[in-house]
């Protein structure tokens, strides 16, 4: 054999090597890589959680929001109804001792 190829042998077994002992520790990296990726992401969560909005962003959208208008005949018929029927009279009267029923 010829010193080029003794040569290339030893590199190619060299390689080799590399390859398997970094091939060892290939599920510690990935594991060290995800645990950091995981971290950077809690830490940007954690940031736009704590952001405020500033006085003027609250003024602006109470601005523009719009307060429920109460049909007053809608309030009256209900009204009616109740004072009409005993069903309905339970049926209120109900409602307002557990409303989350």
């Amino acid at each position: 054999m010829s010193d080029e190829t003794k040569k290339a042998k030893l590199n190619l077994q060299g390689i080799k090597d590399a390859v398997n002992k970094e091939h060892k520790y290939f599920w510690l990296v990935l594991l060290f890589f995800f645990i950091i990726l995981y971290g950077y992401t809690i830490l940007q969560i954690n940031s736009f959680t704590e952001v405020k909005p500033t006085p003027t962003q609250v003024s602006n959208n109470l601005k523009t929001t719009t307060l429920p208008a109460i049909n007053q005949n809608v309030v009256s018929k209900l009204e009616q109804l109740k004072n009409n029927s005993v069903n309905v009279q339970a049926l209120f009267n109900k409602a307002r001792s557990n409303p989350f029923q």
